[in-house]
């Protein structure tokens, strides 16, 4: 798990799936398999494989936690399938699954962390459909309940998205600037101190941005720095040489 959390992708899929997986084969213990083959499915999604991590997260996870009768276990994994088909453009069936399947088992437990969390996912979508205004006000909500939690990785990733909607919106063109900066050096803040590649390269790449459109050039390069460095680390050459293009868009005098 820690060295997932720093970008040691293949070193941690190695781990899983050449000792811990076989250990609880061995073993008999299905239910700490599916875990396993979950945390496995996780990598492969971060790498790009998402057939892969589809197959494992329909076909080997969630018929284990059907059978068990683990509905936390079989939310969570139903949240990762609509992870994947959101992200294959798949966005009916994804919004389907968090609003009919995901939130009423976090509701009905009480788990109010889980269910922010899911209001996060279906204001990504509502995003993705244009309907910004909804998006927004539904992550300020989650993010007021990330904050009576002291969830820093929720709050986070409800800055990143506020932010991001904000941008789309066009409030950058508006006197909105400041507070999507504000936004966005917070969560970067955090995921620093969370050790989080991932959120380091995404966050940071926004934040450069925007530091550039207000007019502060050089810090924009140093935050750009560490979000290359953070991709570099995860073996994503895609976003390594939009990094790297958007480095030389602002060092080429206009």
């Amino acid at each position: 798990d820690i060295l997932q959390a720093r970008g040691n992708l293949d070193e941690a899929l190695h781990i899983l799936t050449e000792e811990v997986l076989q250990a609880f084969e061995r073993l008999g213990d299905v239910r700490e398999k599916a875990v396993t083959q979950g945390k496995i499915a996780d990598i492969l999604q971060a790498r790009g494989n998402l057939d892969e991590a589809l197959h494992i997260r329909t076909e080997e996870q969630l018929p284990v936690y059907e059978r068990l009768g683990d509905v936390r276990e079989k939310a969570v994994t139903q949240g990762k399938i609509a992870d994947i088909l959101q992200a294959r453009g798949n966005l009916d069936e994804a919004l389907r699954i968090r609003t009919e399947e995901q939130l009423p088992v976090y509701e009905r437990l009480g788990d109010v962390r889980e269910k922010a969390a899911t209001q996060g996912k279906i204001a990504d979508i509502l995003q993705a459909r244009g309907n910004l205004d909804e998006a927004l006000a539904l992550h300020e909500t989650r993010l007021s309940v990330h904050e009576d939690l002291q969830d820093i990785a929720g709050i986070a990733h409800a800055r990143f998205a506020m932010a991001g909607i904000r941008l789309q919106r066009g409030d950058h063109q508006n006197q909105g600037l400041q507070d999507i900066h504000d936004d966005l050096a917070q969560a970067f803040v955090i995921l620093r101190q969370l050790q989080r590649p991932d959120g380091i390269g995404a966050v940071g790449m926004l934040l450069a941005q925007v530091l550039a459109m207000g007019g502060h050039p050089d810090k924009a390069l140093e935050i750009l720095d560490q979000a290359q460095a953070a991709f570099d680390k995860l073996g994503n050459t895609t976003a390594v040489e939009q990094a790297r293009q958007l480095r030389q868009h602002l060092t080429t005098p206009s």
